[in-house]
């Protein structure tokens, strides 16, 4: 019998014994085991967010017309002046950024009159950093997008929501000019 105890003894004897060495082992085992998990946990809530979505929501407002949170072409949505036209990016691990000019609804495209549209960068105080987008197939010279491949603009599309980083796109529609800040489409109505 006294040799089980003493088996029993060693056997346990590599145990922590109080409740703060139990704590310490129970955290070591969380930090161990839970880094896999919390990568993982990570991994899953931070989805894309490119523009490549497969679902394209469409809800209804309190004044009669859709609205769609994507557009035609899969989308991040913007709106020019109110309404009164939309446009609509894309933008991948490449670096390409695409550009379509949308009508009101943001569901057809407006070819306009142009061989590029600029963005400007503007990131704090200092001076704005210009971009320029050249038309995609122009017909009878007008085209409806415009696309650069530049890794860094393309990765500042991931921080539109960043204090201090403002994108500008200008763009002339049917002779007129528009000058708006880049923005997912919000309705506040």
């Amino acid at each position: 019998m006294h040799n089980n105890r003493i088996s029993f003894g060693l056997a346990f004897s590599s145990f922590p014994r109080s409740a703060w060495e139990r704590t310490a082992l129970t955290l070591r085992v969380i930090r161990i085991a839970g880094l896999p998990l919390a990568a993982l946990l990570a991994l899953a809530l931070t989805g894309c967010p490119h523009a490549n979505h497969s679902e394209k929501p469409v809800t209804k407002d309190d004044h009669g017309h859709e609205h769609h949170h994507h557009g035609p072409h899969n989308g991040h949505l913007m709106e020019i002046n109110g309404e009164e036209y939309h446009a609509e990016w894309t933008h991948d691990e490449s670096g390409k950024v695409t550009f379509y000019i949308l009508d009101s609804e943001a569901k057809k495209e407006v070819p306009i009159a142009a061989d590029e549209i600029t963005i400007d960068v503007k990131i704090g105080d200092n001076p704005p950093k210009t971009y320029k987008l050249a038309a995609i197939n122009p017909q009878d010279g007008k085209s409806a997008a415009f696309e650069i491949t530049d890794k860094q603009f393309e990765a500042l599309f991931d921080q539109l929501k960043s204090s201090g980083l403002t994108l500008t796109l200008h763009v002339n529609i049917n002779g007129k000019q528009f000058d708006e800040p880049i923005k997912e489409h919000e309705h506040e109505h």
